[in-house]
């Protein structure tokens, strides 16, 4: 009974994943970016304190209209760097049987935009510090599998910058319900197959009235490991719901927005020093968003770890 569960919930979680429309890290008006999360991504540490550093560089040449069909204009290159300081403690507490977690999240923006993008009066450069976000997790280990379910808040007080692309605060709270599994197919746990799903609504920005739209985010991977090195395929990908709403709104979000990509992955443990992985997402389908090449660079290091004995 307990595998024919799991059963049902690895296969919701595949519709989900590869039947729903998609999208990735250039997420137009969500705070969440997606493809930060790879190898293993809803597995969650044991108890201790845990620093995760994600450097991700997102590059593309085109913005891709409603229709598919690439935006006229001589300057529509874009180009972010964000690097993301996570700090994660997994505590001993016990709720539904499962470890909870607490975590801050703090992102910083590098934009280069294209003039065709931000129009004749916008930046087409800046840096800054976007709105930090937690979570509060709970996540269950078993033989065959680990999950989780969590529930992120995102304050609206990272720069926010009125009217302008290069924004790297969105001007509103936020809040994101998150499920996650991760499956192992063989007993020695070597080959997974991996998915989180997060929906994350959005509210009225403090300045303008504006209501953004609601937005779907997913990344799963199916990955092996070997000794101290593990290979996996990722995939990332978010698309919005809903329109947006209020003073503003037509212009601000006349379509919606959807990309997905795909791309290799390898993970390298470090020992004492935790490990580092690397993907490589190739934007593959983009609505109304750019459409590019994103690198991931991620190190995760314990700073300590409770006695399991």
């Amino acid at each position: 009974m307990k595998l024919i569960k799991m059963a049902i919930i690895v296969a919701f979680l595949t519709f989900w994943v590869f039947f729903f429309p998609k999208a990735d890290v250039a997420s137009g008006s969500a705070h969440f970016s997606t493809g930060g999360s790879g190898y293993k991504l809803a597995t969650m540490p044991p108890p201790g304190l845990y620093y995760l550093m994600y450097n991700a560089y997102f590059d593309a040449d085109d913005y891709i209209d409603d229709r598919g069909h690439k935006i006229k204009g001589k300057d529509t290159h874009t180009t972010v760097f964000s690097q993301t300081h996570r700090l994660v403690w997994s505590t001993p507490v016990k709720i539904l049987s499962g470890n909870l977690l607490l975590d801050i999240v703090i992102p910083v923006y590098s934009f280069d935009l294209g003039r065709t993008l931000v129009g004749p009066n916008g930046d087409t450069h800046h840096f800054g510090v976007g709105d930090p976000y937690s979570h509060v997790t709970i996540a269950w280990h078993g033989p065959t599998y680990d999950a989780l379910a969590s529930l992120a808040f995102f304050f609206p007080i990272g720069e926010y910058r009125q009217g302008e692309a290069a924004s790297p605060g969105k001007g509103y709270f936020g809040l994101q319900p998150t499920f996650g599994l991760t499956w192992y197919f063989d007993k020695a746990r070597t080959w997974t197959w991996s998915t989180i799903v997060r929906y994350e609504f959005s509210y009225k920005q403090r300045h303008t009235g504006l209501r953004e739209g609601d937005n779907f985010h997913y990344e799963t991977s199916v990955g092996k490991q070997l000794g101290n090195i593990a290979l996996a395929v990722s995939s990332a990908g978010s698309f919005q719901t809903t329109n947006a709403k209020g003073k503003g709104s037509d212009e601000a979000n006349a379509a919606l927005t959807r990309t997905f990509s795909l791309g290799p992955e390898v993970v390298v443990g470090l020992g004492r020093l935790g490990n580092l992985s690397f993907r490589c997402l190739f934007g593959l389908e983009a609505r109304n968003s750019s459409k590019g090449v994103t690198s991931v660079l991620t190190w995760t290091v314990p700073i300590f770890m409770y006695d399991q004995n």
